[in-house]
C-alpha cells in the first residue's frame, strides 16, 4: 500500500474486470440461445421416450443454465460495488497524500 511514501489503491485490474462484465453477459445470452435453438431442433426431430427423457434433462440443464446466470450477474454486481468503494477510499487515501501530517495550510 505505502509506495515511495505514498499511500494508494490500485483498482486498475478492477476497472478491467468491470470493463468486460458486459461482454460475459452477451456471451452467457449467446450459449443460452444457442442451446435453446439446439435443444427445440432435436425435439423436433425426435419422438418418443427417448426424446421425452433428453427434454427432461434439457430442463434441468437449463435450470441450471439460469443459476450460472444469477451467479455471473451477482459477482459482477459485487465487483462493481468493491470497485465504487476502493475508489471512495482513494480519494480519502489522495487527500491524505497531500496532506500526510493534518497540519493547516
Amino acid at each position: 500500500m505505502a509506495e515511495h511514501g505514498y499511500n494508494l489503491l490500485n483498482t486498475g485490474m478492477i476497472q478491467k474486470a468491470v470493463a468486460k462484465r458486459d461482454d460475459i453477459l452477451q456471451k452467457y445470452d449467446k450459449i443460452n440461445s444457442d442451446y435453446d435453438a439446439i435443444v427445440k431442433k432435436l425435439l423436433d426431430n425426435w419422438k418418443g421416450d427417448g426424446a421425452e427423457a433428453f427434454e427432461k434433462d434439457a430442463q434441468n440443464v437449463k435450470a441450471n443454465l439460469t443459476g450460472v446466470y444469477e451467479i455471473l450477474k451477482i459477482m459482477c454486481d459485487t465487483l462493481q460495488d468493491c470497485l465504487s468503494v476502493f475508489q471512495e477510499c482513494n480519494a480519502g487515501l489522495e487527500e491524505y497524500n497531500r496532506n500526510p501530517k493534518g497540519e493547516n495550510k
